[in-house]
């Protein structure tokens, strides 16, 4: 399975088409990169149905890739409300519980803004390539860029 998480920037106050077209971007590089993989691509991000992870999952669909939302119980609960993805997990009560999670999940990340939380599942990631002998250079792609105000 190439399993990219896709997404860290979950609020509204953002240039949607600067992150469709970075996302985009992204998993065009992560496909070049494994073009011999032929099993299916599971697009993963929080669940949430605002921000980066909801463009992550309209560009999934797109491009005919399945949506996968991993996320704590609180998502369920939020305003934003879900993604109508093709798999949910649950893990944990609060965001963050579900990190541990994302990490073993995903074969690659692609981090597009983002706060605390993604740059610590960054972190998870390329520790996690470093257990595994895996070049994180050929796996993870980080993004940045500027909020609406």
């Amino acid at each position: 399975m190439l399993a990219p998480y896709a997404g860290s920037y979950s609020k509204d106050n953002l240039d949607e088409n600067e992150a469709r077209n970075i996302l985009i971007k992204s998993f065009h590089q992560l496909i070049e990169k494994n073009k011999n993989y032929d099993e299916p691509i599971e697009i993963v991000s929080g669940l949430t149905n605002i921000g980066i992870p909801r463009i992550a999952y309209q560009v999934a669909e797109e491009l005919d890739f399945i949506k996968v939302g991993i996320s704590a119980e609180r998502a369920l609960k939020v305003k934003c409300g879900i993604y109508p993805v093709d798999k949910q997990i649950i893990e944990g009560q609060d965001f963050g519980d579900e990190s541990r999670l994302f990490i073993s999940y995903i074969d690659f990340l692609v981090r597009v803004g983002g706060g605390r939380q993604s740059h610590q599942e960054v972190k998870m990631f390329i520790e996690k390539c470093a257990e595994h002998g895996i070049s994180v250079s050929e796996r993870l792609i980080e993004n940045d860029f500027a909020l609406i105000k």
